[in-house]
């Protein structure tokens, strides 16, 4: 008889066990799948968006911007009280902050898997400001494109500041679901090394920042 329960009791365990495993698999099947499902780029949002479809709309303004970035950043260096930043100050400071590596182009040629993250690119829309990197995914020679998008605004963190997004795509994976990939992504990004320094020292420093319809505002302290 007690043999019987054991039995029963180990074919549970067997049961259950598989059933977990088989929705960890489903799960992470699932995650790839929405990972790789491709991520339509458009100059502005449709306005009837197809169900089912994730749209990405890069932000612009690099050639109105002109140099005019370097003023601000300078302006934000020496502490002046208020300065003005938009998308095109925000998308030029991002092409001349990371420049195309010649020697990771190179390694695609040979990479068997490696996945080569864009410059990141900068729109700001309803109050948030939307952070974007087209990246490459190589695999075995195929390269597949894939898109890391984040939407939000900034909260206070410490004795600084830290871009809060609300809403994270990494192609059409909602990260934002997930509290533990959210965690890990915050965390990531107070790594040291992985934001710019001088980013890193106006988050410190900055007073106040408050995004509008087309600017962020920086306000010093």
């Amino acid at each position: 008889m007690a043999k019987s329960h054991e039995q029963k009791a180990s074919g549970l365990v067997r049961a259950f066990s598989g059933a977990l495993c088989s929705l960890l698999l489903g799960v992470l099947l699932a995650g790839v799948y929405l990972i790789l499902k491709p991520v339509e780029i458009v100059r502005s949002a449709p306005r009837d968006p197809v169900r089912g479809v994730r749209y990405f709309v890069p932000g612009g303004g690099v050639t109105s911007a002109g140099m005019g970035w370097e003023r601000k950043q300078e302006a934000l260096a020496s502490g002046m009280s208020e300065v003005g930043l938009v998308e095109g100050d925000l998308n030029a400071w991002a092409q001349a902050s990371y420049p195309v590596d010649s020697e990771v182009q190179a390694a695609k040629k040979e990479a068997r898997f490696l996945f080569v993250p864009g410059t990141p690119n900068f729109r700001l829309a309803g109050g948030e400001l939307q952070v974007g990197v087209v990246g490459e995914f190589v695999c075995f020679g195929s390269v597949r494109e894939l898109i890391l998008q984040a939407r939000g605004g900034f909260e206070r963190d410490g004795a600084g500041w830290r871009y809060a997004p609300q809403e994270v795509y990494f192609g059409c994976f909602p990260v934002h679901r997930f509290p533990v990939l959210m965690a890990s992504l915050a965390r990531r990004l107070k790594t040291e090394g992985v934001l710019p320094s001088e980013v890193g020292l106006v988050l410190h420093r900055a007073a106040g920042l408050t995004i509008t319809a087309d600017e962020l505002v920086v306000r010093m302290r």
